[in-house]
């Protein structure tokens, strides 16, 4: 009796902590569908994960398996279960490659790594494999209505590791390692398009060759931050002073 009471208790614990309960009894199919798409749209995504994951087990057979295990993916990447949301919209790539979710699930998973990024000093290993994810999607699903969307998420990934390369670009720039220096900063500058750190970057490969005794490369590099980008008040003081120097 006391082992039924506490399991009871446990049930009740539980259900408090995950939010609302779904009763499905005496449901077909098309209710159960309804109910989860309303925990879906309310952001209940513990319950809309429970829910999706009951249509699967009690409708294996409905045509609707790819759009659950899409919206089973889209929720638990609302709850942070990152390799979860990876795994169900993998499976919507692999098994239903047909499935008119396939290049979302392509783009979200994308998403998912870009979600888990770090500060651009740390770890680098989530950009990267957004990265991947992204090229791999614009490989794919060159027709998606979703390549804008996966274009301005590359635009930030871009960003990202440009700014890296230029903070270890700067780090052997202060400590006069200037080949290692320029070998970082022509990587911010030539590999990832045009940042919203190109002004810096071309800013610290001028004063590289600079202090390299090289000023006609530097000058050059000081001109093109003023031609080529949008310059704040103090970037354009900055460089009228490195150019009236030399």
């Amino acid at each position: 009796m006391r082992r039924n009471i506490a399991a009871f208790s446990a049930a009740l614990v539980l259900t408090a902590a995950c939010g609302r309960s779904y009763n499905t009894m005496g449901m077909n199919l098309e209710q159960v569908e309804e109910l989860a798409d309303e925990a879906f749209q309310e952001s209940d995504f513990s319950g809309a994960s429970r829910l999706y994951t009951e249509l699967m087990f009690m409708y294996p057979g409905s045509s609707g398996i790819d759009f659950y295990l899409y919206r089973l993916g889209m929720a638990e990447a609302g709850n942070r279960y990152w390799a979860d949301a990876l795994f169900y919209f993998d499976r919507v790539e692999r098994e239903y490659a047909r499935s008119q979710w396939a290049d979302d699930c392509a783009y979200q998973s994308a998403r998912v790594w870009w979600c888990q990024r770090q500060d651009y000093r740390k770890d680098l290993t989530p950009v990267l494999n957004c990265k991947i994810e992204l090229e791999s999607f614009f490989d794919e699903y060159p027709g998606s209505t979703l390549l804008e969307d996966a274009a301005s998420l590359m635009d930030d990934v871009s960003n990202h590791l440009s700014r890296r390369a230029l903070f270890i670009g700067q780090f052997y720039a202060r400590r006069e390692k200037y080949d290692a220096s320029l070998l970082y900063l022509r990587e911010a500058l030539n590999d990832y398009g045009k940042t919203d750190c190109m002004a810096d970057v071309l800013i610290s490969l001028g004063d590289v060759y600079s202090a390299k005794g090289n000023e006609y490369t530097a000058r050059e590099f000081y001109l093109r931050a003023m031609d080529e980008c949008e310059l704040n008040e103090e970037q354009i003081t900055e460089l009228q002073s490195k150019l009236g120097e030399q």
